[in-house]
C-alpha cells in the first residue's frame, strides 16, 4: 500500500500522482480528452484491409489510424468489411496504430453497449487499484464521485479538495512533472542520466560527471551503475518509456559486476526484457508499449538540429490556466489578463476553451488573452489589474 494518491481533474485533462511515505513519486498518470488511453479497451471494429506480408489485418476502431490485428491474434479468417470485437494490447504511437487482439479473456457485455466502444479502459481506476493508497485526495467533484462508485473498496479513503490553488501546485508536483520532460536526471552522490527518446528507440547515457571515485575507479563505476539502474527503472516507469531502450553504463571489468547491474534492472522492471551487459557497458532492453509516453503526450519534437522536445501548445495552455487560478487566489479581487504565444492563445480559444471557461468560473469573471508573436511558446505572462 502506498501512502497517498492525488488526483487533479480539469476539463480536458486529468492528472494523478502516487506518492510513497516519504513523498517521492511512485507513479504518474496524465489523461487528455483529446488523446484517450485505450489499452485494455474493447471495441467493435471493422476490417479495412489484410496485408499478406505482415500477416495481419488493419481494423478501424475509431482512432486516428487503423489498429493492427496479427493473424495469430484473430479468430478465424478475416475479410475486408468484417466486423470484429478486439481488445487493445498496445497503445498507438505517432507513426503507427494500436495493436489489438481478438482473443479476449473477458468478453464485453452482449447488450447495452455503444456500437463502437464496448468496454472503455479506466486507467485512473486501475492506477488506484494497483497501488492501493491509504489516502486518495481528489480535486474535482465529478471525478471524485465516479471513483467512489467505481472503487467501492477504496471509497472510504477518497476525500475532496477545496483549496483555491490547484492541488498539484499546492503539493509542489508541477515542478516534478516538468522534470519528467527534462533529458538530464541527477543521481544521488553525483553523476547524471541523459534520457533521449528518438523515433526508433530511447537512448540513456550514464555520466559520472564529478562523482568522487571512493574505493577506486572500479568501485566507483559499480556504485554509479547500480545507482543509475535504480533511477533508470524509476524514470522508465514514470515517463512510460517503451519499445527498444539502449543504456550506456560505465564500463565494468568484472562479469559478476555487470551481472549485478542487469539483475537490478530486471528486478525493478519485471515487465521488460533486459539483455546482458556488454563489456562496453551497453545494455539493450525492450518494454511493451502501454500508456502513451509523457514526452509524446505533453511535448513534441522541437525540430532543431540537436533534437529534443518542446511542450505542445495544449500543455502550455493547461499550465497557464493553472497559474491563472493560483495568481487569482493569491490576489483576490484583482483583474487578470495574460500574454502568450499565438499557438497557446489559439489553444485557449479552441481545444482548451472548456478548460478556460472552467477557470473563468473559478475566478468569477472572464480574463483577457493577448497573443504576442515574438513570445516563445513556453513563455507567458500573467498581468494583474
Amino acid at each position: 500500500m502506498s501512502a497517498r494518491a492525488l488526483v487533479e481533474a480539469r476539463p480536458g485533462e486529468t492528472r494523478a500522482a502516487v506518492l510513497d511515505t516519504d513523498g517521492a513519486l511512485l507513479d504518474v498518470l496524465v489523461l487528455r480528452d483529446d488523446t484517450p488511453e485505450v489499452v485494455g479497451g474493447q471495441y467493435l471494429g471493422r476490417v479495412t484491409a489484410f496485408d499478406p506480408g505482415l500477416q495481419a489485418a488493419f481494423v478501424d476502431i475509431g482512432l486516428a489510424r487503423p489498429a493492427l490485428l496479427p493473424k495469430r491474434a484473430a479468430k478465424g479468417r478475416l475479410n475486408q468489411g468484417d466486423s470484429v470485437v478486439v481488445e487493445v494490447v498496445r497503445a498507438p504511437a505517432p507513426d503507427k496504430g494500436a495493436k489489438v487482439t481478438a482473443r479476449i479473456a473477458e468478453p464485453p457485455p452482449a447488450e447495452g453497449a455503444p456500437p463502437r466502444l464496448l468496454r472503455a479502459a479506466d486507467p485512473l481506476a486501475e492506477l488506484l487499484e494497483r497501488h492501493d493508497p491509504a489516502e486518495i485526495v481528489v480535486d474535482g467533484i465529478e471525478v471524485r464521485g465516479r471513483l467512489q462508485r467505481r472503487l467501492p473498496g477504496l471509497a472510504d479513503r477518497i476525500s475532496g479538495y477545496a483549496g483555491a490553488v490547484p492541488l498539484f501546485a499546492a503539493e509542489g508536483l508541477d515542478a516534478e512533472l516538468d522534470a519528467l520532460l527534462d533529458p538530464e536526471v541527477p543521481l544521488p552522490g553525483g553523476g547524471l542520466l541523459r534520457i533521449e527518446p528518438v523515433r526508433t528507440l530511447t537512448a540513456i547515457d550514464v555520466d559520472a560527471g564529478a562523482r568522487e571515485a571512493r574505493g577506486g575507479a572500479g568501485r566507483m563505476a559499480l556504485d554509479l551503475d547500480m545507482a543509475a539502474a535504480t533511477e533508470i527503472a524509476r524514470q522508465i516507469g514514470l515517463r512510460a518509456l517503451s519499445g527498444l531502450i539502449v543504456i550506456d553504463f560505465l564500463e565494468l571489468a568484472e562479469k559478476s559486476a555487470r551481472q549485478q547491474v542487469t539483475d537490478a534492472l530486471k528486478a525493478a522492471l519485471p515487465d521488460a526484457d533486459v539483455g546482458s551487459m556488454r563489456a562496453s557497458g551497453l545494455v539493450e532492453m525492450s518494454r511493451r508499449r502501454g500508456r502513451i509516453p509523457l514526452h509524446e503526450l505533453l511535448a513534441e519534437p522541437c525540430g532543431r538540429g540537436g533534437g529534443g522536445y518542446v511542450k505542445t501548445a495544449m500543455t502550455v495552455a493547461f499550465e497557464l490556466l493553472r497559474d491563472v487560478c493560483r495568481e487569482a487566489a493569491a490576489n483576490p479581487g484583482r483583474a487578470v489578463s495574460v500574454v502568450a504565444a499565438p499557438s497557446v492563445v489559439a489553444a485557449l480559444e479552441g481545444a482548451a476553451s472548456e478548460a478556460r471557461a472552467a477557470a473563468e468560473r473559478t475566478l468569477g469573471r472572464p480574463f483577457a488573452c493577448r497573443a504576442d508573436p515574438a513570445r516563445p511558446r513556453e513563455s507567458y505572462e500573467i498581468l494583474l489589474g
